[in-house]
């Protein structure tokens, strides 16, 4: 399951509390710096409380290794601003909601005579002494100690990319997962070949007791099943949509739906459901059956009423990313990733055509009103494709390109199934060369055997190289530009703005990601 945890530059919680006890036990301030200056290389913009460390570690650093008299003025600016910076950065939270900053002060236990000192170094024409400065950084480093370092201590935690993290069983959790199992029985019931409206008309008698037990366990008493004839499946999913509102109201909720419908015992991306329902158009035409689609319409449709559906086009891409599946699990998944985005598309253009013609207020309408008119103007999409929640816009993140760009810049062999779907929802609409250049661009690299190259021939360095010495023996030449590598000499002496090339005593192959040559593993 794809759950919510932050990227961090450090390599892991050892190298986060080697940087804690360096700087506050071992005071080896020089060494905690260099690392934090190799986290702000991988990452700009660092948490705020390492942020003012780094500000005021310099500054410290320097002024110990300050030899000459001369630099007053400039240790004085220099911790000026990283006094300025501290206050900045930690009084933010509490300024934010419009609070003073002597009031935040207080709040947050600064002396508030550290505020007076920001005030003269920020408006004042001459800055505090150097000593008051001194003092001032100082007694920040100590609060950064107390309400960062020793805060964030206990709590850091790695986490490993490909190990499975399950939540443990709670009495939530377990109503989540009854009502993803219900919604998904209900879904089946609502296919359009059943035609079943009450209960007692369903032929299964595990199907049928099944929905009946997982009812009796979400809604009670509330409901009676006396009767089944009685029983509509329709009212069945009108008390689930009422009665599951306030079920997904944060992420960890809604990861848990997530996990409980892609899990391995799921039939959302069950192969055998697959080849009940006839597999032809999927090995054959890579396409879902529009009868294959429909057992599931019901079900995407309560995830996008509750704001589920964009997390789970999320971790639909996530599985064909994953290289453990097999080939028929991932390519299942991206064609109902196709799939499921087309219908937001075409629920897009629903929503764009009623506005133009008068309807300002789309949730005023009746469902099946909205669903009757949806089917008049797009009669096709009746027989073949999904219909979705036609009074919720699209998800937000799937229509912005910052977000999307890592998804469509990351090697993925199934990317070509969907990542044109992908495109035609970003707003600004993209222009269609862009959408048709990116979309060849990912067939390209997924299938470059569709695509042969003029020339079986790799050229390297080598290759380059003989070739030179060859034009100059007969002039000939059979490539249009000669390239003129530079020597080791002059390589040397090439400036790479602030970077410089590494020493070749390094082995960066055999580097982990995030680990320096030099470092050790914790």
């Amino acid at each position: 399951m794809s759950e919510y945890y932050h990227i961090v530059p450090w390599f892991n919680s050892a190298e986060w509390l080697q940087v804690y006890e360096n700087i506050f036990i071992h005071h080896n301030k020089e060494t905690a710096l260099q690392t934090i200056l190799i986290w702000k290389s991988r990452c700009p913009s660092l948490p705020s409380g390492i942020e003012s460390t780094l500000s005021l570690l310099e500054v410290l650093i320097q002024d110990e290794n300050a030899t000459n008299i001369a630099n007053d003025q400039l240790l004085r600016l220099a911790y000026s601003s990283a006094v300025m910076r501290f206050v900045n950065h930690m009084l933010d939270t509490e300024t934010a909601k419009g609070t003073s900053l002597y009031k935040a002060a207080k709040n947050m236990e600064v002396p508030d005579w550290i505020i007076d000192l920001r005030h003269d170094t920020a408006h004042s024409n001459n800055l505090p002494s150097i000593e008051l400065l001194r003092e001032a950084s100082q007694i920040g480093l100590e609060w950064l100690e107390r309400n960062y370092w020793v805060k964030y201590k206990e709590c850091i935690n790695n986490f490993v990319t490909g190990e499975q993290h399950i939540q443990p069983e709670t009495p939530e959790t377990n109503k989540i997962a009854l009502v993803m199992h219900f919604c998904t029985s209900l879904s089946f019931c609502a296919h359009s070949k059943c035609k079943f409206i009450n209960l007692s008309e369903i032929p299964d008698p595990s199907l049928r007791e099944s929905i009946v037990n997982d009812a009796r366990d979400l809604f009670g008493d509330h409901y009676d099943f006396s009767n089944l004839k009685t029983v509509s499946v329709q009212s069945l999913v009108n008390i689930l949509d009422l009665n599951s509102r306030m079920l997904f109201k944060n992420k960890d909720s809604i990861s848990y739906a997530i996990q409980s419908l892609l899990g391995d015992e799921s039939l959302f991306l069950s192969s055998e459901l697959l080849n009940f329902m006839g597999n032809e158009d999927f090995y054959h035409k890579k396409k879902l059956s529009a009868s294959y689609m429909q057992c599931f319409e019901l079900l995407l449709t309560f995830l996008h009423s509750n704001d589920i559906l964009q997390d789970f086009v999320l971790e639909l891409i996530e599985i064909t990313n994953k290289t453990d599946n097999d080939d028929c699990k991932s390519l299942l998944a991206a064609l109902w990733i196709s799939e499921i985005l087309k219908a937001l598309d075409k629920t897009k253009q629903f929503i764009e055509r009623l506005k133009s013609s008068g309807s300002t207020n789309v949730q005023l309408k009746k469902k099946q009103e909205l669903k009757s008119l949806y089917h008049h103007w797009f009669p096709n999409e009746k027989v073949k494709g999904l219909v979705l929640d036609m009074q919720k816009p699209v998800p937000l993140l799937l229509t912005d390109i910052q977000f999307l760009q890592p998804i469509i810049t990351t090697y993925n062999p199934y990317l070509k199934y969907f990542i044109k779907d992908l495109l035609n929802l970003v707003e600004p609409r993209l222009p269609k060369i862009v959408t048709e250049n990116i979309s060849n661009l990912a067939e390209l690299i997924s299938s470059p055997d569709k695509f042969p190259a003029k020339s079986s021939k790799i050229y390297t360095v080598d290759d380059l190289m003989e070739h030179d010495n060859k034009t100059s023996d007969n002039g000939n030449c059979d490539i249009p530009m000669k390239i003129v590598l530079p020597t080791e000499e002059i390589q040397q002496h090439m400036s790479y703005g602030v970077w410089k090339k590494c020493s070749k005593t390094h082995n960066w192959s055999s580097c982990p990601i995030g680990l320096l040559p030099w470092q050790e593993r914790f």
